[in-house]
C-alpha cells in the first residue's frame, strides 16, 4: 500500500519516465532522513484541488495531505498510478537527491539537488524560466 501511495506522488509530480526514479529517489530519501516531502501535489488533494498555485496560507493549512506541516506519507495514494511510477516507487534510482523543482513547465523538465542550497540555484532558473 505505501509502495502505491509512493507511485501515486510519483504520477502527479513528473511528466517523464525518466524522471520517475529520481523523484522517487528523493521522496525515499526525505523519508530515510525524517525530512518533511514537502510536495505541492499533496497539499492541492489535501485542499480538494487537482491543479494550481498554491499560497502561504495554502502551505499552512492542517490536511492529512499537507506534507509541508506533516512528516511522512500521506494516508492514502493521491491519484490513479501508471506502470511506469510502481516501476519507479519499487526501483527508485541510488542517488543522494533530496530535492527538486520543476525548471521548465513547457517540457516538464526537473532539476535535481543533494544540498538546499543547489537547490536555492535551481529555484532562481525556475523562476527565470517562468515556471514559479
Amino acid at each position: 500500500y505505501q509502495v502505491i501511495t509512493v507511485a501515486s506522488l510519483i504520477e502527479k509530480e513528473a511528466r517523464f519516465a525518466d524522471d520517475r526514479p529520481l523523484i522517487a529517489s528523493v521522496i525515499y530519501n526525505r523519508l530515510a532522513a525524517g525530512m518533511p516531502l514537502q510536495i505541492d501535489a499533496t497539499v492541492l488533494y489535501g485542499l480538494g484541488r487537482s491543479s494550481g498555485s498554491l499560497s502561504n496560507a495554502d502551505l499552512k493549512t492542517d490536511t492529512p495531505y499537507n506534507t509541508y506541516t506533516r512528516k511522512g506519507l500521506v494516508p492514502t495514494p493521491i491519484s490513479m498510478i501508471s506502470m511506469d511510477s510502481l516501476r519507479a516507487a519499487l526501483n527508485p534510482a541510488d542517488t543522494s537527491y533530496l530535492y527538486y523543482v520543476l525548471i521548465n513547465a513547457d517540457t516538464g523538465e526537473h532539476a535535481f539537488a543533494k544540498t538546499y542550497e543547489e537547490h536555492l540555484k535551481n529555484i532562481e532558473q525556475a523562476k527565470a524560466n517562468g515556471a514559479l
